[in-house]
């Protein structure tokens, strides 16, 4: 039975697949790449584990939030205020998780990398809002 009145959401089970793949697959292609012309091979380790992974997470905890924004009503108005808010989360969970596990040698890959992820799932939602 459908309902006139229900709002189509953007956020569903396709959607969080079609954010994460990318999240996960580009960062670790384009670090990976970078490390093999680079001779690195610490680097093309990272790329699969401390950058894709961090990324990949950043993106599904950014989606959740987002998702969680959206069916609650906070922040839909203030779209610069709630993005803040996730970007500032997300780098604070992801410290949080370089103090708990004592990844200090990954620190510059793994916020980098939270920072974007979050950022490209921000972006996307905005376009993907303003196209609709």
């Amino acid at each position: 039975m459908n309902s006139t009145h229900s709002l189509q959401s953007a956020f569903n089970f396709r959607a969080l697949i079609t954010a994460a793949l990318p999240a996960y697959i580009f960062p670790t292609l384009m670090s990976f790449i970078s490390g093999f012309l680079l001779q690195n091979n610490n680097l093309m380790t990272a790329s699969y584990s401390s950058i894709g992974l961090s990324s990949l997470l950043s993106t599904l905890c950014s989606f959740i939030l987002l998702w969680r924004f959206e069916s609650q009503r906070i922040l839909v108005r203030n779209k610069l205020i709630r993005s803040l808010v996730i970007i500032v989360l997300m780098m604070g969970l992801g410290t949080l998780c370089i103090w708990l596990f004592n990844w200090q040698h990954e620190r510059f890959n793994i916020l980098l990398s939270i920072f974007l992820g979050a950022t490209i799932l921000i972006i996307r939602d905005l376009v993907i809002k303003r196209n609709s």
